[in-house]
């Protein structure tokens, strides 16, 4: 007969024992195969249909090809299969449990098999009567003691009581009032902290989000974070969450016993350990409001898309890139935004190199900057030239007042000391500089200086060029500039013409980050952000475009494990500063 592995039957019987339990629990005997069958496909339908609503974010291998469906003239954004999810809830339904109490087994056991899963839900449903997550928190060891192993039980029950206790912690927040009575705003911190305390002793950062909103919503103009132009600066209540929490931090400071937390529950560590990430994520779409367009534009195809960019690639082989001044060129550009979209997006990403032969006017300042303004709503060469002549020169005014550092003294007496026509660009120049020793972060970050007679060819043969973007300055310093060129992928992607201005040259440096999907590098994250959020005014609520686990300490040089946040504390700190000195010298 062969060997005894070939014979055994006990995966039917494991089949066989779901279609036995429920047959035992349903006491229906009429139709009872029918029944079964029932059943049995709607929870099949249930563990097929994944999850309810697609992501909001690409995920890996689902922009490698256009989707025909997807690109036709009537396509519409994907919301899901209908037909799961109504089976899904007829899955819910029939099992009589809340749709979170599934989810919070299946997070906190996730090796459970579909078969082991639904044996454990309808044992719950019918026997325990659990129906709320909140039933969940009255579960004994006992009643899992036929359908799991005594480590599964104790894993369930200690995450269950976890959970309620964790929600006890934090249900004194919307019985709390916050004491505006009693300080005004200089000392409102110190207040709401010690209001805080008398129902926790240590709350913890979300404690302190939720009251931050609170103080918020009642005075926005006072406690929001907002720009001059009255924008607000992510989520708006990062700063005062930040006072908060190091206010918390300070009183604890000597009470050791207020200061311990209960161990993180077994749901948050199993979510860490067993989503894998996508390539295509978040930090793609930072910043971003039409990241993956849907919809072809009106009376195109994909095989018309696609004759649109060999005709353009055609025109850039025989006129060269100053035929993106053409209106045709321009209409075909904006036409083709979603096959640009559909090629940048695709996981793995395609090189500089084979996106620059696909798209070779893409590699355009013009090109460049009318993507980056379909993609963001921003035209990035005008807010980046006002802001260099309005934000900047404030920049240079309080580092003059308030600088001490020798270097930045000496960079400000050059551009004082100047009085040619060259005076703006260097001074746009400076801004930046300034604000890279400011943060201490290198120059070789950001900018690479080499000869003002380098040609493309030279730099890349001679350089050793990072992969992430760099504004090339051709000159004999920084501030002397007149010639810029910007590298990605270690190759030379954009030569600027010599009439163009630092502005657009810086434009062009910064709009490659949204445009080819590329995160801030880690040596010039504040630098970067900063440009960001108050140059080019791109304020996301939350997410952030550096997510760097690691990064080089400023002060020791060493590698240090880095903290990732929504906004970076440098940035938050510098406009603060900057804020509160132009109040003080508004005379």
């Amino acid at each position: 007969f062969g060997p005894l592995i070939r014979l055994w039957t006990l995966r039917f019987e494991s089949k066989r024992s779901y279609f036995k339990e429920c047959a035992r629990k349903l006491h229906n005997f009429l139709h009872l195969s029918k029944t079964l069958a029932e059943r049995h496909q709607l929870l099949q339908s249930y563990f097929g249909c994944g999850q309810l609503f697609p992501s909001l974010i690409q995920v890996a291998g689902e922009a490698n090809e256009i989707d025909e469906q997807l690109l036709s003239a009537t396509g519409v954004q994907h919301l899901g299969p209908p037909c799961c999810l109504l089976t899904s809830f007829c899955v819910f339904f029939i099992l009589g449990m809340d749709v979170e109490c599934i989810q919070e087994i299946q997070r906190v056991l996730p090796e459970l098999d579909y078969e082991r899963l639904m044996a454990v839900v309808e044992h719950l449903t019918s026997v325990v009567g659990v129906t709320k997550k909140e039933d969940l928190a009255f579960v004994e060891k006992d009643d899992f003691q036929h359908h799991l192993t005594p480590i599964q039980s104790r894993k369930l029950i200690q995450a269950f009581r976890q959970r309620e206790l964790a929600d006890g912690h934090t249900s004194w927040i919307s019985q709390f009032e916050i004491p505006w009575e009693l300080e005004p705003d200089r000392f409102i911190v110190r207040t709401v902290v010690a209001a805080m305390q008398e129902h926790c002793p240590n709350p913890n950062r979300a404690a302190c989000v939720e009251i931050a909103k609170m103080i918020m919503s009642k005075y926005p103009l006072t406690f929001a974070d907002t720009t001059e132009e009255g924008e607000q600066l992510g989520t708006g209540y990062y700063s005062l969450v930040n006072k908060l929490k190091t206010r918390v931090e300070h009183v604890n400071r000597n009470n050791v016993t207020a200061r311990i937390r209960t161990p993180r529950s077994l749901t948050e560590t199993s979510d860490s350990t067993t989503t894998t990430k996508a390539v295509r994520c978040k930090v793609d779409s930072y910043g971003c409001f039409n990241w993956q367009p849907r919809c072809l534009p009106e009376g195109e195809i994909s095989d018309s898309l696609e004759d649109r960019r060999k005709n353009m690639a055609a025109i850039f082989h025989s006129v060269g890139p100053r035929a993106v001044d053409k209106p045709d060129v321009d209409q075909s550009m904006s036409l083709t935004f979603i096959y640009q979209r559909h090629m940048i997006n695709t996981c793995p990403p395609p090189s500089v190199s084979d996106t620059e032969d696909q798209w070779p006017f893409l590699f355009t300042k013009r090109g460049v900057c009318a993507h980056f303004k379909t993609l963001t709503g921003i035209d990035i060469c005008d807010r980046v030239g006002e802001a260099l002549q309005t934000k900047g020169k404030r920049i240079i005014y309080f580092f003059q007042r308030q600088t001490q550092n020798r270097d930045m003294q000496s960079l400000l007496q050059d551009i004082e000391g100047d009085t040619t026509t060259m005076q703006q660009t260097q001074t746009s120049i400076a801004v930046v500089l300034l604000l890279m020793k400011h943060f201490l972060e290198k120059e070789d970050s950001i900018f690479i200086l080499v000869d003002e007679t380098a040609t493309k060819s030279s730099i890349e043969k001679d350089w050793t060029l990072p992969a992430t973007p760099r504004l090339i300055m051709l000159g004999n310093t920084f501030l002397s500039a007149k010639k810029w060129i910007v590298s990605i992928d270690v190759k030379v992607a954009y030569i600027l013409v010599e009439h163009l201005s630092f502005a657009d040259a810086l434009s062009v440096f910064f709009a490659c980050f949204y445009v080819f999907n590329i995160e801030y590098q880690e040596p010039a994250c504040a630098t970067l952000e900063l440009i960001q959020r108050f140059f080019v005014r791109i304020n996301p609520g939350d997410g952030t475009k550096c997510t760097a686990k690691t990064g080089t300490s400023r002060k020791t040089g060493e590698m240090v494990k880095r903290k990732t946040t929504v906004i970076n504390n440098r940035v938050s700190s510098f406009l603060r500063h900057l804020t509160e000195f132009e109040w003080r010298n508004l005379d």
